[in-house]
């Protein structure tokens, strides 16, 4: 009986992709499978129902069948159907698709209602919902979409400040702790805008420097567990914030504890004897003072060779360590010539 019930189930799909085949209006994934699935109920049901009544009239003798099994199985079979429709819905139709993963940098511009939503075929951008009057949506200053009430319960985040939707706010949600926001790629006329912002890119820049001399110094383990109370971004790569931080610098909570981050650091790198010596001399005026990148304010380091030197002594100035090895290397050039080497 299971093999007969097989072989029929085999048949009804063959003859639903041959069908598939000739009409060009039915290749989409999910009139493929609104068939299937009815051609499959249709038999599950029929042998399903046969085997309860046969097993009942072999049973009692009685020509009934068990009314208790049948809604069961009508039950699975539509939460089967709200399956195969959830399972649409995440992942859209023909003329609707559920709203992707993406992070928005700019800001939208201002269009008509009736335009977006003419644009979004008459449907709700979060759940593919048909409505008929459009002011009934709710705009999503994220995305720049309208949603229904269902998908827009008038949720706010700090980024784009006004209200979003479920969606949006789930997204801006999981990304808020990600260093995902490049400020020199994404604007970089926020840092003369906002001096905040502009004092941490300054103390970053320091902490990069430095951090990378105490990694060097054996001495520097109780300074290094300070650098743990930030986010490793900061302090790895220039430029480079979250949300979080970006919320932070606004409220005045990042810059003083990255201040004192820098102060405690500068004290050991003062006071160490293994982290002076790995500092520069000026050779343009041979000060007895010991440079360090980190020292932004009055040290130049030149961008080839990476020597520190004082800014006034640097400008517009050839660098003498590149000097000395671009001679150092003209001279093994010439002797290897000659054989000399």
């Amino acid at each position: 009986m299971e093999d007969i019930n097989l072989l029929l189930l085999c048949c009804c799909l063959a003859c639903l992709i041959f069908r598939s085949s000739l009409d060009p209006d039915s290749n989409s994934a999910e009139v493929t499978a609104q068939k299937l699935y009815r051609a499959f109920r249709k038999r599950w049901l029929q042998t399903e129902t046969d085997i309860q009544l046969s097993s009942c009239l072999n049973a009692t003798k009685k020509t009934f069948v068990n009314q208790e099994t049948i809604p069961k199985e009508f039950e699975s079979s539509v939460n089967l159907a709200e399956e195969i429709k959830v399972k649409s819905r995440l992942r859209g139709t023909i003329d609707w698709a559920p709203p992707r993963f993406q992070i928005v940098f700019n800001i939208h511009p201002s269009l008509k209602r009736d335009a977006v939503v003419a644009a979004q075929n008459f449907s709700c951008a979060g759940c593919g919902t048909p409505v008929e009057l459009s002011k009934r949506l709710r705009y999503c200053d994220y995305l720049g979409k309208y949603f229904c009430d269902c998908c827009h319960s008038h949720a706010q985040s700090s980024i784009p400040k006004y209200y979003v939707s479920n969606f949006s706010k789930h997204l801006l949600c999981s990304i808020w702790h990600n260093p995902i926001f490049n400020v020199s790629c994404v604007n970089k006329t926020l840092y003369t805008k906002a001096k905040e912002l502009n004092r941490a890119r300054e103390i970053q820049e320091q902490l990069l420097h430095i951090k990378k001399l105490l990694k060097s110094c054996r001495f520097a383990e109780s300074v290094l567990k300070e650098f743990e109370q930030v986010s490793s971004h900061l302090t790895t790569e220039l430029h480079l914030f979250s949300m979080d931080d970006l919320v932070k610098i606004k409220q005045g909570l990042l810059v003083p504890l990255l201040k004192d981050i820098l102060k405690s650091s500068i004290s050991h790198v003062e006071n160490c004897e293994l982290c002076q010596v790995k500092g520069f001399i000026c050779e343009f005026c041979q000060s007895s003072d010991v440079l360090f990148p980190f020292q932004t304010a009055i040290c130049k380091r030149c961008t080839v060779c990476k020597a520190c030197f004082h800014k006034q002594c640097f400008q517009s100035r050839e660098c003498p360590k590149c000097l000395r090895i671009a001679a150092r290397k003209m001279f093994s050039e010439a002797a290897s010539e000659t054989g000399l080497l």
